[in-house]
């Protein structure tokens, strides 16, 4: 087991991102597959069909409902794309290293994802924002001769402490909640009337920023008690 990125509480509960169904963290991991682009047959289905660089586009978001592009049923079947359940966490593993996304719709990835499917212990949305927390040791892990990528093999070595699943939805929702008033924040920007007030609303939404990723691995490593961050975020809004 390769030593944590963030050092968390004793008592949370540690284990890996490898699968294993005795400790109901991460019951299973799978990448994706691409239909050969040569077959119209494989195209233009029911199925959406997810890209690392579709995930890039809108950081800011965490799920993910709709795709640029969609897959039959015979190129589900006759590829190496898997349809994942919602609430499946995608971790992008290469072009480029570590954006991240949680499936509201079953949908497919190409091969450019690690797809994980939680136990009963992890919260999906948990999942997605300690691997945020996390991108700086993936970046660290990624190799590859031609770009940098993620193998499973190295990210199973990865420890991954969690707390019990009510603080769990406590920090998801204190997180959803930053996460909410910084997305609203930019098309707020659009209805000021004059520079002095746009310049002061971007202040704002950049403060609102740098609050969302400065306590990202605080919560996520226990430092910050979540129930005093919630008392001083409301004092901010």
């Amino acid at each position: 087991m390769a030593e944590p990125y963030l050092v968390c509480p004793a008592d949370w509960l540690k284990g890996t991102l490898a699968p294993d169904g005795t400790q109901d963290l991460i019951i299973k991991v799978e990448s994706g597959g691409t239909p050969s682009t040569t077959n119209e047959e494989y195209w233009d289905g029911t199925i959406p069909w997810l890209t690392p660089k579709e995930i890039t586009r809108f950081s800011e978001n965490v799920f993910v409902s709709r795709t640029e592009r969609m897959i039959s049923e015979k190129g589900l079947k006759e590829s190496a794309a898997t349809l994942l359940p919602p609430g499946t966490v995608m971790l992008s593993k290469r072009a480029p290293v570590g954006p991240v996304a949680v499936n509201a719709i079953p949908m497919a990835t190409n091969q450019g994802f690690l797809n994980f499917t939680c136990g009963s212990l992890l919260r999906p949305l948990y999942l997605a924002y300690w691997l945020r927390a996390n991108t700086p040791y993936l970046h660290l892990v990624a190799n590859g001769s031609t770009y940098p990528e993620l193998y499973a093999g190295d990210l199973f070595e990865f420890e991954i402490s969690v707390p019990p699943l009510d603080l769990q939805d406590q920090i998801i929702e204190l997180l959803s909640a930053v996460q909410f008033v910084t997305a609203v924040g930019l098309p707020l920007e659009q209805s000021v009337t004059t520079p002095e007030n746009l310049f002061l609303m971007q202040q704002q939404n950049q403060r609102l920023v740098s609050l969302r990723d400065s306590i990202l691995p605080l919560l996520i490593s226990g430092e910050l008690d979540v129930s005093k961050v919630s008392t001083r975020f409301g004092r901010v809004l």
